[in-house]
C-alpha cells in the first residue's frame, strides 16, 4: 500500500475505535479534518476507475463520501462530530478496498 494508504487506513482506524475511546472535542475536530484531507485524494483515485470496473459499491461509497463531506455532522454536539468521523472513517474503508481491488493483478 502507499503511504496515503497508510494513512487513510490509520485515520480510519481511529475513527472507528470505540465511543468511550474517542478523542476529546479538538481531537475530533482534527481527525474530520483529516480524514477529509486524506479522502479527497483516495476519492479522487477511485472517481478516476472507468466506470465499466467501478462496482456498485465503489459507487455507491463515491457518493457517500461527498454527501458527508458537503452535510458535514448533523448538529454541533461532540456526538455528532463523532459519529460524522465514524461515517468518514467507514466509507473510506470502503474506498481503500475498492481501490486495492482495482489494483488488484488477479482482477
Amino acid at each position: 500500500m502507499t503511504g496515503e494508504t497508510q494513512t487513510i487506513d490509520g485515520l480510519a482506524a481511529r475513527a472507528l475505535r470505540p465511543y468511550e475511546d474517542r478523542p476529546d472535542a479538538e481531537g475530533v475536530a482534527r481527525l474530520v479534518d483529516d480524514l477529509i484531507t486524506a479522502g479527497q485524494k483516495l476519492h479522487t483515485e477511485v472517481a478516476g476507475i472507468p466506470a465499466s470496473s467501478q462496482t456498485q459499491r465503489a459507487a455507491a461509497a463515491l457518493a457517500e463520501w461527498s454527501y458527508f463531506v458537503a452535510a458535514g455532522p448533523l448538529s454541533g454536539s461532540d456526538h455528532a462530530n463523532w459519529n460524522h468521523a465514524r461515517g468518514l472513517g467507514r466509507i473510506a474503508q470502503v474506498l481503500v478496498a475498492e481501490l486495492a481491488a482495482y489494483r488488484s493483478p488477479t482482477r
